[in-house]
């Protein structure tokens, strides 16, 4: 058995938490013992991702306590989950506390989020005086030389994306380490028509969904989606966009009518009522393009766009460098309104397309996203970095 401490950024309402939760769980079943720490609201836990619960949800301050597992011990491993700054701050005083090996996720290119964030070319950030640069940095970001510093440090990395092996020192273990997708949770199914009727769907509309906040690097493309849906409907094709998540940029500007009149709001919602929602879609897209931001990740909600067997189009970047064109995904070109509207004309012509598509695509997420057999590998990772 293998003590894991995880400590990650934000509370359970994040995506990236819905990921740990679901390997915590699945760590815990195979033998281990596994803490997941928040650095407050450990209670979100229940409110935002519910059902079985196998590990130990603690904020930072629990981390005071001198046993924090089951059989009476510390962590034999910490696993970071991003350099963020808020997360290596508390890493740094757990492992004065705890005698533990240190294991770094990494899931975005934090150089890019940081330009985004700060409107300001890393360079130029890099050239700043020390004192300056360390006020700027929020603790939600990484600060561009302490991250490198902290990874540096680590006995081993996992990254969501093999494009993030670039980061990773030469000669430091490190794991690809893709998400699993909770099958209890995001289950093809029926078409629930009561669910349509409640949300103001008629029988006729071709039904879009997307579950996902919009924050400073991903405004732009989810414009793009919402633009397509106006075109769609502008062209005689009745189609409503299913919205969750939170708006934390003003991604559509002062006017929104034209967006709002073909979209559902349905704000953040917690995530055992996301399956649902998929389920009543016709299409799923994952706007974007090959940039800086998108070739480095895998956005959390692709693993549940595919395995719910609905036809997935999405950027030929991240997951889609690895799926079969028109087998398994269908590949937007420029990732702009127009391209997306294209890919969704194609799909609705043509129904031996969407079976294909939606077949395809489950079975692509049954092989890439199967949580067990990759917390298998993590379980794998973890005793090498143990032993090592």
């Amino acid at each position: 058995m293998v003590n894991i401490l995880f400590i990650t950024y934000y509370d359970f309402s994040s995506n990236s938490t819905i990921q740990i939760h679901n390997f915590a769980n699945a760590l815990v079943k195979i033998g281990n013992d596994c803490c997941v720490a928040v650095p407050t609201n450990k209670k979100s836990l229940e409110e935002y991702i519910g059902g079985e619960i196998r590990y130990t949800p603690l904020n930072y301050s629990d981390l005071d306590r001198p046993h924090l597992f089951t059989n009476g011990k510390g962590p034999d491993i910490i696993h970071a989950w991003t350099p963020r700054e808020i997360v290596r701050k508390q890493c740094l005083v757990s492992l004065k506390k705890f005698n533990c090996k240190l294991i770094i996720h990494l899931e975005d290119n934090e150089e890019s989020l940081l330009e985004n964030a700060l409107k300001t070319p890393i360079e130029m950030l890099k050239a700043y005086p020390s004192e300056k640069l360390n006020a700027l940095i929020p603790d939600f970001l990484s600060h561009p030389y302490f991250y490198e510093d902290f990874i540096n440090l680590a006995d081993g990395i996992t990254v969501i994306m093999d494009k993030l092996i670039t980061f990773v020192p030469q000669g430091k273990k490190y794991l690809i380490l893709w998400p699993g997708v909770d099958r209890s949770r995001f289950t093809p199914g029926g078409d629930n028509t009561n669910l349509k009727k409640e949300l103001g769907i008629s029988h006729n509309d071709l039904v879009l969904c997307y579950t996902g906040n919009v924050h400073f690097a991903n405004a732009k493309e989810v414009r793009s989606l919402y633009l397509a849906v106006a075109l769609l409907n502008r062209e005689g094709i009745p189609t409503k966009l299913i919205r969750t998540g939170i708006d934390f940029n003003d991604f559509l500007g002062d006017n929104t009518e034209w967006a709002y009149k073909y979209s559902i709001e349905m704000g953040f919602l917690p995530h055992q009522k996301i399956s649902e929602l998929l389920n009543i879609s016709d299409i799923l897209v994952q706007p974007g393009k090959p940039d800086k931001f998108n070739e480095y990740r895998l956005p959390s909600k692709l693993p549940e766009f595919f395995i719910m067997g609905k036809p997935v189009i999405l950027p030929n970047v991240n997951v889609g460098r690895f799926i079969r064109d028109h087998q398994e995904g269908l590949l937007l070109e420029k990732g702009n309104a127009l391209d997306i509207v294209s890919k969704i004309k194609l799909i609705v012509a043509d129904p031996g397309l969407y079976r294909r598509l939606s077949t395809g695509g489950h079975l692509f997420a049954l092989r890439m996203f199967d949580l067990d057999i990759n917390t298998k590998k993590l379980d794998t990772f973890y005793k090498d970095i143990q032993n090592s």
